[in-house]
C-alpha cells in the first residue's frame, strides 16, 4: 500500500486493512482529486465579497477555469454538472471593466 493510498483509506475512514480492488482505488482516488480541486476553488470564491474587484473576480474565475478543466480530465460529465456557466473553450468568460 502506498502512501496516496494511505491517505485515501484515511480521508474516507476506510479500513487499513486488506486489499482494495483496483475499481475501488481509482473511484476513491477521482473522488479524492476531485475534493482537493473543488477546495481550491472554494478558497479562491470565498475571497470575493462586496468590495471585490474586477482583478479578485478574474482572479476566481480563472480559479474556476483551471478547477473544471482539471475535473473534467477526471469526469467530463462531473466538471459540467458542476460548473454549468463556465465554458473552457470559449473567451467570453473575462470579465470586462
Amino acid at each position: 500500500m502506498d502512501n496516496f493510498e494511505k491517505t485515501i483509506r484515511k480521508y474516507y475512514d476506510l479500513s487499513m486493512e486488506g486489499n482494495m480492488c483496483e475499481e475501488c482505488l481509482v473511484k476513491y482516488k477521482n473522488r479524492y482529486r476531485i475534493d482537493q480541486l473543488l477546495h481550491i476553488n472554494s478558497k479562491a470564491q470565498s475571497k470575493l465579497g462586496s468590495d471585490a474587484t474586477i482583478k479578485d473576480k478574474q482572479e476566481a474565475l480563472d480559479v474556476a477555469k483551471y478547477v473544471k478543466t482539471s475535473i473534467m480530465m477526471i469526469d467530463t460529465a462531473k466538471a459540467e454538472s458542476m460548473f454549468p456557466e463556465i465554458n473552457i473553450f470559449e473567451d467570453d468568460n473575462t470579465l470586462k471593466s
